[in-house]
């Protein structure tokens, strides 16, 4: 065994190198382990076997037994571990009941003192992770940061009582003092801030950036609130609240799909979008002058479209004689019909041109309703089909018809090779699936080309086998001779095996 060091305060071999010097470099015994260094009273034990260990202070490692790399520092510390390897307890009690977990940093009195098999966590200061057990892969800084942390795994919590109370959630980021601090088992949050997101216990999915941002949520699901004291009265799903102060009204707290945008915005209704007090609303400028103001790309136009309501309406209010218009500088006014005002003129859509009508600035034409989206492929769009006796497509080139199926050149698949194609792909190769058919639709001029292609693709394969059976028929020909000349020869021989037996 290689030799260790075991460094006892009152039985050590040591040397005075230098005034106010304290030097050990040489082993003094050869065991417990190989490479270790002891120090204290009851440190380690005399049957461990574990190596590369440094432990100082009293009872430290106490029941450690193959345990390995690892550094407990302070009274208590690391003194349940058994087998846990690579871990750096520093602290007095730090890490105290490790039993196997392994990779673990705890720096501060009683960090991550309960620890049982948790591996690869990180607890900084006093009594960080004090209660985790099994919890894996966390992340605690700050004063009882993640102390009742059991299970949970995959958080990072930074601050003096961050995640404080978490128990079992998972994947949380939690950064600043008290940021989450009443979550036991709720996962995928993201608190930034001076107590952010502090009473959420059980709600998912939580975005809170900014100091007391969604303060008083508790259950609440997949909330956004940025800015300080963002959506602090807010207890519900699905809410954004963006600015300084912006929130629910304080006798809505339940809404759910709300979002309120700028400092001290207030929403009161679910599924509503409210803006800040006095806010005003720029589209294509930086300097609205009114609530909302549309500064459109192009002269001439307003840049506001109206889905559902165009010329095409029935409307509403037949008898009224008012309506809204712009002024000279482009407000929106209400205007009316007088005496003297007259109707202004559309500017007209079509042209005669000789024995056609054509329209003027060649846009497409819509036949029906429920056509919302056009191509710029097409210039004529019909909603429920078309009614005609005769159809003519026309073909641009000889090279957009089938009739290459019969070049010399052209590879015929084998039937195999359409038959593995049609077993994986439920359609013939080159002809579009039922589903691209009903994304995509179908061009009349390439399909026709395509089953012509089909359809001469099986006269090529009949035309093979027509060969093949009559090379089958020739075949079967030659072996129905061959088989009656074996028939006369056997017959033949027969005959003079009988006669030598006459004779006999």
């Amino acid at each position: 065994m290689k030799p260790s060091i075991l460094l006892v305060l009152l039985l050590l071999t040591t040397q005075l190198l230098a005034q106010n010097n304290y030097v050990a470099t040489t082993p003094n015994a050869t065991s417990p382990g190989e490479y270790n260094v002891l120090i204290g009273p009851n440190t380690a034990n005399s049957t461990m076997t574990g190596g590369d260990n440094v432990m100082i202070g009293s009872f430290v490692g106490r029941r450690n037994t193959t345990g390995a790399g690892n550094v407990f520092l302070g009274n208590g510390s690391g003194s349940g571990n058994t087998t846990g390897e690579g871990n750096t307890f520093v602290g007095y009690s730090s890490g105290a009941l490790n039993g196997t977990g392994s990779s673990n940093t705890f720096l501060g009195i009683s960090t991550g003192v309960q620890n049982r098999t948790g591996r690869e966590n990180v607890f900084v200061g006093a009594n960080a992770g004090q209660f985790n057990t099994e919890g894996n892969i966390n992340v605690f800084v700050g004063n009882q940061a993640g102390k009742q942390n059991t299970t949970g795994e995959a958080n990072v919590f930074i601050g003096s009582l961050a995640g404080t109370n978490n128990i079992s959630g998972q994947s949380n980021l939690f950064l600043g003092q008290q940021a989450g601090g009443q979550n036991t088992t709720a996962s995928y949050n993201l608190f930034i801030g001076n107590s952010s997101g502090s009473a959420t216990t059980t709600g998912i999915g939580n975005t809170a950036i900014g100091d007391g941002s969604l303060l008083r949520n508790n259950s609440g699901f997949h909330n956004v609130a940025i800015g300080r004291y963002a959506g602090v009265e807010s207890r519900n799903d699905e809410n954004v609240f963006i600015g300084f102060s912006a929130d629910v009204t304080p006798e809505t707290p339940n809404l759910r799909n709300a979002t309120a945008i700028g400092a001290r915005a207030r929403v009161s209704q679910s599924n509503s979008i409210v803006l800040g007090a006095n806010a005003s609303v720029g589209i294509g400028t930086s300097a609205p002058s009114a609530k909302l103001h549309l500064v459109s790309g192009s002269a001439n136009t307003s840049g506001l479209r109206l889905e559902n309501l165009t010329s095409n309406s029935p409307a509403s209010a037949t008898s009224q004689a008012k309506f809204l218009t712009v002024d000279g500088s482009g407000n929106v006014i209400l205007g009316s019909m007088n005496g003297s005002a007259r109707e202004g003129a559309v500017d007209a859509l079509w042209q005669r041109k000789g024995s056609f009508l054509q329209s003027i600035n060649g846009e497409s034409i819509i036949i029906g309703q429920g056509v919302d989206k056009t191509s710029a492929d097409y210039n004529l769009f019909v909603s429920k089909g078309i009614l005609t006796e005769k159809v003519k497509v026309a073909v641009k080139n000889t090279s957009d018809w089938s009739d290459y199926v019969f070049d010399k050149n052209y590879r015929l698949k084998s039937l195999a090779e359409v038959g593995a194609y049609i077993q994986t792909n439920k359609h013939l190769p080159g002809v579009p699936s039922a589903a691209e058919v009903v994304e995509k639709g179908i061009d009349i001029a390439k399909m026709d080309a395509k089953l012509l292609e089909k359809i001469e693709e099986l006269t090529l394969y009949s035309i093979q086998l027509e060969k093949e059976s009559q090379q089958q028929k020739i075949v079967n020909q030659h072996l129905q001779q061959n088989a009656k000349s074996q028939q006369a020869e056997l017959d033949e021989l027969k005959q003079l095996v009988k006669q030598l037996l006459d004779k006999r």
